[in-house]
Formats: C-alpha cells, structure tokens, sequence
C-alpha cells in the first residue's frame, strides 16, 4: 500500500489548493511552469505505477514517455487541476 501526504493506494486525500488550480489551468496558457512550480512547492508525489495506468488511459503519451515518474507527477497535477477547474468538487481517483 502506498501511503503520502496525497495518497492513500489509489485515492487522493486532499486536493491542490485554489491557487494552484488557477495558475495551472489558465485556458490558451502554457501551464508548464506554474505545474513543475507548484508540485515541487507542494512536495506531490503518489504512487508511480497507478499514475503511469492512469495517464496510460489518456492515450496521450507512450510507454517509454510513461517511465519518468517526475514528468508524471506534473502531468497529473495538471491534469488534476483542469478537472478541479471544471468541477470543483472532483475527487482523483487513479483508475484505469
């Protein structure tokens, strides 16, 4: 069982605050430097083979992409934080 201040197996146990949500998912922005910069500030991590299954689900990046488990740390933080922006009451659940 993985267990952090984020996640507990599969379940996240907070969310990233409203600032974070913001400056992540400005529509017609890059995003990558507000990303990298609120998930080291934040210290986000989680569990590595459920979020390369998650991303994996996305079709968006390969395998070999898929084993950089910084790069997808930042992947999901933003990808989390679109969700939030549309949904404020979205809970990350990393299925597949």
């Amino acid at each position: 069982m993985y267990k952090n201040d984020w996640f507990e197996n599969r379940w996240a146990t907070q969310s990233p605050p409203q600032e974070a949500v913001i400056d992540c998912s400005r529509p017609g922005q890059p995003a990558d430097e507000a990303v990298a910069s609120w998930v080291k500030k934040l210290n986000f991590d989680g569990p590595s083979c459920f979020i390369r299954e998650y991303l994996s689900g996305f079709g968006a990046w390969d395998a070999y992409q898929l084993c950089n488990h910084q790069d997808n740390l930042e992947r999901l933080f933003w990808v989390w934080c679109c969700n939030l922006k549309e949904d404020p009451d979205y809970i990350l659940y990393l299925s597949y």
